[in-house]
């Protein structure tokens, strides 16, 4: 069974994800279905034709591979991306996922687990803080917030293991991820926190579905020169380009001219939504090319450009600041990329994650599993792309300026007084970079300098997991 062909005419529904580990992008080119059998020979057949017709990197597929000599299709798939994986084209963007759970996820933001997006703010110190807590989940209803310290982790208050011991140098692999529990509705842990105040806690609770809010309350600032618009994106889902109209429908009712978009722990998602942003920051740019669609040398003439669409609740804002960091990728650097040739942009923050390509996916028709196959590379309306290094890069992929600013979890995302976002505002004012981030702000872990943190990885992670860093 070879897998089902993408027709490049659904590109709107194309998904892109990014960070190590996470998922790369989409075209869903296949209506849901109830998976009833499983047949892993005819997975590993069809991984294996989706590869040889589709794959973006065709020349650095093996010149022979027997499917009957690995286990699983993942094994598979693991083989054949190897090279690419080595030129650092390809890492981990393609994947075997649960076609129930992604179709869930993308449709309605429905995932089970705390609710929480975890930091670590220096690589090479084993310390875990909360970056964000989501709405009406387990964590914001025990009490947890931004800026809360991990200091241990059990299945019961006696059986507590300090984060120090499970986040070290020498743990196991995926010793953390694993001590929080699977990615299933009923996993109870308790927890010892330390809180912004710097009073300890203990806190129980026990992971279940939930439904995730992709935007936050957006915020409406008055300043100096005029209001502004401040609104966040978490992941790039259907249930989002609702509420960015609504947002953005908000910003115009109000005169707002310029605008921080908040995509900092942001690993990519739907191109429809990225376009349906990128639109809603695009009033009279309808129908001028947003980013066209390269495929490997055999789909040429599949290729196509997508244009900007008409919005109702579009804005022309004169200066459009992205915060971002390392875990900002995929989607949420199509968006910048593509609104730089029309629009004054910056990024606020650090570089992001590097991630210029995106997948098809294709129903296997065989288990509950879809392949994410790395399939095409974005390029915006100057043909600029391939920044696998992040934006901006030594290239001269996205002229605009980087300002550095730190991540400061001692306040609020969209709170004024955070180092990112007053370095976002600063630069909508000024049209210049603050200065740069002081070494006394950076003395407590709360203030992360930039390009500094990284994510707690999932021993196995979840197609939410692929989508946000450090999600939990």
């Amino acid at each position: 069974m070879s897998a089902r062909r993408a027709p490049l005419a659904l590109v709107a529904s194309v998904l892109l994800a990014g960070c190590p580990g996470r998922d790369g992008g989409e075209i869903a080119s296949f209506t849901f279905r109830v998976p009833t059998s499983c047949n892993e020979a005819a997975a590993k057949e069809g991984v294996l034709a989706a590869a040889l017709d589709w794959y973006l990197y065709p020349d650095l597929l093996p010149e022979t591979v027997d499917p009957a000599a690995f286990g699983t299709a993942a094994d598979l798939l693991d083989a054949l991306t190897a090279e690419a994986r080595a030129q650092r084209k390809d890492r981990h963007w393609s994947y075997l996922a649960s076609l129930t759970e992604t179709h869930a996820f993308n449709t309605s933001g429905a995932s089970a687990g705390f609710g929480i997006q975890l930091i670590r703010p220096d690589p090479d110190a084993p310390r875990i803080f909360l970056a964000d807590v989501f709405e009406e989940t387990p964590a914001s209803e025990a009490g947890f917030a931004r800026g809360d310290e991990l200091l241990a982790v059990g299945e019961s208050a006696a059986t507590l293991v300090p984060v120090s011991t499970l986040a070290a140098a020498d743990a196991p692999p995926g010793a953390f991820s694993q001590a929080l529990g699977p990615s299933e509705p009923g996993v109870t842990r308790t927890f010892e926190v330390r809180i912004a105040a710097g009073a300890t806690a203990i806190r129980t609770m026990a992971k279940r579905a939930y439904t995730l809010r992709p935007v936050p309350p957006h915020r409406i600032l008055d300043l100096p020169g005029g209001p502004a618009g401040y609104v966040a994106l978490r992941t790039f889902i259907g249930p989002a380009d609702g509420q960015l109209r609504e947002a953005f429908a908000a910003f115009e009712a109000a005169g707002v001219t310029r605008v921080v978009v908040d995509l900092r722990y942001n690993g990519g998602g739907l191109v429809s939504t990225a376009e349906t942003l990128a639109s809603l920051a695009g009033d009279g740019l309808a129908g001028q090319p947003m980013f066209r669609f390269a495929l490997n040398p055999s789909h040429a003439a599949d290729e196509s450009t997508e244009p900007f669409h008409a919005e109702s609740a579009a804005i022309a804002p004169a200066r459009i600041a992205f915060i971002t960091t390392g875990g900002s990728a995929s989607a949420s650097e199509l968006v910048p990329n593509v609104l730089e040739p029309y629009r004054d942009v910056a990024l606020v923050g650090a570089r992001t994650y590097g991630k210029p390509v995106g997948q098809i996916p294709f129903d296997l028709e065989t288990c509950d599993l879809v392949l994410y196959l790395i399939s095409f590379q974005l390029q915006n309306a100057q043909g600029e792309g391939g920044y696998y290094d992040g934006l901006p890069d030594a290239d001269g992929h996205f002229s605009g300026p980087l300002c550095p600013a730190a991540d400061d979890l001692a306040h609020p995302l969209g709170d004024p007084a955070e180092a990112s976002t007053a370095a976002a505002l600063h630069w909508l004012e000024t049209g210049a970079c603050a200065a740069p981030v002081a070494a006394p702000l950076l003395a407590s872990p709360l203030r992360i300098a930039p390009g500094a943190a990284s994510f707690p990885e999932p021993y196995a992670p979840t197609h939410a997991q692929r989508q946000l860093p450090g999600l939990y």
